[in-house]
């Protein structure tokens, strides 16, 4: 089978050179790579360097666009899509073709393993959290209508669809900005019958965010793009958590201050009564850590905050695109 690798790139000089080498130890005649790009950095200029890259170059902004730009230049029976801050093994290619004959799957996908493992807790947070942000996989996992939450979903840097899927006219939603996209995709395929397999031979190594700055902007963004998810997807079973999650937050923060201007006494109740809850939450995740998962003390003092302002971020983001969103239509309608 001839397969087609699709990078969606935009300034990513520090990392593209890695990736290269990487792919460049896999290629052969039967695998093309497609890098479509959109930087103002050297990204270009690193990637022409490599003679088995087609390099596209698009002015139009946005990562869904540049992925389904890369699905029409491309000429594979198989469409494989990663990230510029990724490392790929060199089995991977094979994995991932084993993966589709055995499963009989329309969507093959895998983990994304840190690339910088042991050396910062932030990194390995990614991987480890209660709901990683990049999942791993230590066995098989089918996703399908009934069963699409069961388990975190593949991301989108670790993500293969047989070219049969994008000929029916399936494409990336190029409305999407932050996060969720690949989720409304998958989505959409396990809603029409689609089989989706996540395996935990097929990973890539990903180079995690290295600070809580990025983290946080990180869950911010993916926070917005769940917004879109949920406005699009009603009916998939990972709409509603999120959306109730993030109501019943504002209407606890909405009461925390109508009371400070109403009463003192108020304010401090409303206040003590979310710290207690908080508390509470950080008790159980920090057990689950130390008792279930065996982590070190360190580990389990410190992700369960990471947890709570991690998911704190993400609702925060569903709350400003929704709030955003309302005030758009007001806006419009007032015309």
């Amino acid at each position: 089978m001839k397969v087609s690798i699709i990078v969606a790139t935009r300034n990513c000089e520090e990392h593209i050179r890695d990736l290269m080498e990487s792919l460049a130890k896999i290629v052969n005649e039967n695998i093309e790579v497609i890098v479509v790009d959109s930087s103002e950095d050297a990204t270009p200029c690193i990637v022409s360097e490599y003679s088995f890259v087609k390099l596209v170059k698009l002015k139009k902004l946005g990562l869904n666009i540049a992925r389904n730009r890369g699905v029409k230049e491309a000429t594979g029976d198989v469409v494989i899509f990663t990230d510029c801050d990724c490392i790929v093994p060199e089995e991977w290619v094979k994995n991932i073709l084993e993966v589709f004959k055995r499963e009989d799957a329309h969507v093959v996908g895998g983990s994304a393993l840190n690339f910088y493992k042991g050396e910062s807790l932030i990194t390995d947070y990614a991987n480890e959290g209660i709901w990683s942000i990049m999942p791993v996989y230590k066995e098989k996992v089918v996703f399908d209508r009934d069963s699409f939450k069961k388990a975190r979903l593949p991301p989108g840097n670790n993500l293969s669809f047989k070219r049969e899927i994008f000929d029916r006219g399936y494409f990336f939603d190029e409305e999407y900005r932050g996060g969720s996209d690949e989720v409304d995709l998958l989505w959409r395929l396990c809603r029409d019958g689609f089989k989706i397999v996540a395996d935990p031979s097929v990973y890539v190594y990903h180079k995690h965010r290295t600070s809580l700055l990025e983290l946080f902007k990180q869950e911010f963004r993916y926070g917005i793009g769940h917004y879109i998810f949920f406005k699009k997807n009603k009916d998939s079973p990972l709409a509603w958590p999120a959306a109730i999650g993030s109501y019943a937050f504002a209407l606890f923060l909405t009461a925390l201050m109508i009371s400070y201007f109403i009463s003192a006494i108020a304010f401090l109740l409303i206040g003590l009564f979310l710290s207690i809850i908080a508390l509470e939450v950080y008790i159980v995740l920090f057990l689950y850590y130390f008792k279930k998962r065996k982590m070190p003390l360190k580990k389990s003092f410190l992700y369960p905050v990471l947890d709570i302002v991690c998911h704190a971020l993400y609702l925060f983001g569903f709350l400003y695109s929704n709030i955003k969103d309302v005030i758009r239509r007001i806006a419009y309608r007032a015309r």
